[in-house]
């Protein structure tokens, strides 16, 4: 638990804490400072105090000439490519994607699977995985695959893994891949692998689950086969298995796919399921809607050609936002909220050649010079008193019941921004 001072002076809040994917909803915001938030979190409440939370656009004829100026950028582009998307709610989600139909753009939330030339894992081999309470209340051994949650998900090893269980098993845990996670105990092993091995890992494990082998695992290193041995027996002798990963860059996909194929070969035998933790700290609040909303509407979270709810064309790995932007086939991008770090450099190769609109709060903007850019301003997620999230495993976050949206949430710009580019393109179609 991280406490942080603050300098405004606020009467005790519970609040949801909008920083990583956890979705914290047990944060106390003090005039003494922050409770139970990770380091990250209090620094950003904390912030929230010197930014006073207003859209840095400003308000009245200000904005009105900002929302003015973007919805002319956007109207005069060949082709429009609309990214970001994981810092808005799903109803601010949900007026970007109504911008992005309005003109045709293409689509994606800069996430790594629709990068990968396979595509998704669930479109290719299907998905065991479950809320992060089942974790919490029935795994009694927990695998950190190649992963360590507190650099991505700084809360989720307090929240969800430390707990004890509720039956007798005490929850044990292991972690295969370089970092060892936790401090090695009677209840916590190391197998130390490079994530190199993953792939091979997985398969080995896989094939011990079915019993497929006749003695000690073997490959022809005997580090994996060490490796794979450990946590082959620890599942065997487990009654509930969860096995954690991230999605980070793999440019075909083959590790989330030997993963969901062991998590799957698991659950023939005992209770298993996978617990995928996408985006983190660096990958925005709501990226699990993000690719919800865009799943919903046109069949994938991203990859999206051209956002169309009768069919929008997904081709992964050929209409995602960084060979969109490397190809020259966009010359405007609408970023809503932060980009991941891979977007923000492909847009930074295209200097002046590529126009930039940004919605986003104060502390999430960079400045753009050297190109035609607009940044909207809007109060931070953070901030927010309105809107609908969802949690990294899906379970809906509600911001504020029974609040009214902010006058300068990132929804309410959008929805402004979304009227004036119809109103333009209404004028340059003429009256019908």
């Amino acid at each position: 638990m991280t406490s942080s001072r603050s300098t405004a002076a606020v009467a005790p809040e519970s609040r949801v804490c909008t920083v990583c994917p956890l979705l914290c909803e047990d944060v106390v915001v003090t005039a003494g400072g922050v409770i139970r938030a990770c380091a990250a979190g209090a620094a950003a409440f904390g912030r929230l105090g010197s930014e006073a939370a207003t859209a840095a656009t400003g308000a009245g004829a200000a904005r009105d000439t900002a929302i003015d100026r973007a919805a002319a950028l956007i109207t005069a582009a060949r082709r429009v490519l609309v990214t970001g998307l994981a810092d808005a709610t799903l109803e601010g989600i949900t007026t970007a994607l109504d911008l992005a139909e309005a003109v045709g753009a293409a689509v994606d939330i800069g996430g790594s699977e629709t990068s990968q030339v396979s595509g998704p894992t669930i479109a290719r081999a299907g998905e065991v995985t479950a809320e992060w309470e089942e974790l919490r209340d029935r795994a009694d051994l927990v695998v950190f695959w190649f992963c360590d949650p507190s650099a991505t998900h700084p809360r989720f090893i307090e929240r969800f893994v430390t707990p004890p269980t509720p039956g007798k098993m005490p929850r044990r845990t292991i972690a295969i891949g370089v970092e060892p996670v936790l401090p090695a105990s009677s209840t916590h092993r190391h197998a130390v692998l490079p994530l190199a091995a993953a792939i091979d890992a997985a398969r080995l494990i896989e094939a011990a689950v079915a019993g497929i082998r006749g003695g000690p695992l073997r490959a022809d290193d005997e580090a994996i086969a060490a490796g794979a041995e450990v946590v082959a027996d620890a599942i065997a002798a487990a009654e509930c298995v969860a096995i954690v990963t991230t999605r980070g860059a793999d440019p075909i996909g083959l590790g989330p796919w030997s993963t969901a194929l062991l998590v799957r070969a698991i659950t023939h035998a005992k209770p298993a399921f996978e617990i995928p933790l996408a985006g983190g700290i660096d990958g925005g609040a709501n990226l699990a809607g993000a690719a919800a909303i865009c799943t919903w509407r046109y069949g994938a979270a991203g990859g999206i050609a051209r956002a169309d709810r009768g069919g929008g064309p997904f081709l992964p790995a050929e209409c995602d936002a960084v060979r969109l932007i490397d190809r020259g086939e966009v010359d405007c991008v609408v970023a809503v909220g932060r980009l991941s770090p891979f977007v923000e450099a492909a847009v930074a190769r295209r200097a002046a050649t590529i126009g930039l609109v940004r919605i986003a709060s104060g502390d999430a903007a960079s400045a753009d010079p050297a190109r035609p850019s607009i940044r909207l301003g809007c109060r931070s997620l953070l901030a927010s008193r309105s809107g609908t999230l969802l949690r990294g495993d899906g379970r809906r976050i509600v911001l504020g019941p029974g609040l009214a949206a902010d006058d300068d949430s990132m929804a309410a710009v959008l929805a402004d921004l979304v009227a004036r580019v119809q109103a333009c393109l209404q004028t340059r179609r003429g009256p019908t």
